[in-house]
């Protein structure tokens, strides 16, 4: 750990681009961690992409998870959650200006069939860094919208190969 113009900076290893320096600021804390991996705490998101579509999540416990994650709002533009008043209090939550969400990704061999868990998305306090993946009771979204939808058609239609 190195200080660094009045903020603390770190190197951690990456499942993707290697040795990398983060600063502790960018460090999101999952208190309760995440489904299946509870024990996983601590995550920065990386730009994948230059246009900032796109994020790496990397753990910072476990180099090897490193999930792909995406603003839903740019491929779902009338996507909508209710966060409860318990995730709230467990983000610490004052305002909807507090909450940024993040799709997670699952990207197959083609691109073009790429999924987003539009059901449990994951949702970062960027006041506070606090984050958990949110798991509704009742919604309408599934673990796997598809993010090309017209591409996706076109392609079970046996187009755009």
């Amino acid at each position: 750990i190195v200080e660094d113009q009045g903020g603390t900076a770190m190197q951690i290893q990456t499942k993707y681009m290697g040795n990398i320096e983060v600063e502790e600021k960018q460090i999101i804390r999952f208190p309760q961690g995440l489904p299946a991996f509870e024990d996983q705490q601590q995550f920065v998101f990386l730009p994948f992409d230059e246009d900032g579509t796109f994020f790496y999540m990397q753990s910072l416990q476990n180099e090897q998870l490193c999930l792909i994650v995406c603003n839903p709002f740019q491929f779902f533009p009338d996507y909508q959650i209710d966060l409860g008043d318990q995730e709230c209090q467990l983000l610490e939550v004052n305002g909807p200006d507090d909450v940024a969400l993040m799709a997670i990704l699952t990207i197959p061999e083609d691109f073009r069939h790429t999924t987003a868990n539009l059901l449990a998305p994951v949702v970062v306090n960027t006041r506070t860094n606090l984050g958990l993946q949110f798991i509704p009771t009742d919604s309408d979204y599934t673990t796997k919208e598809y993010i090309f939808p017209g591409i996706h058609k076109n392609v079970a239609a046996g187009e755009g190969k």
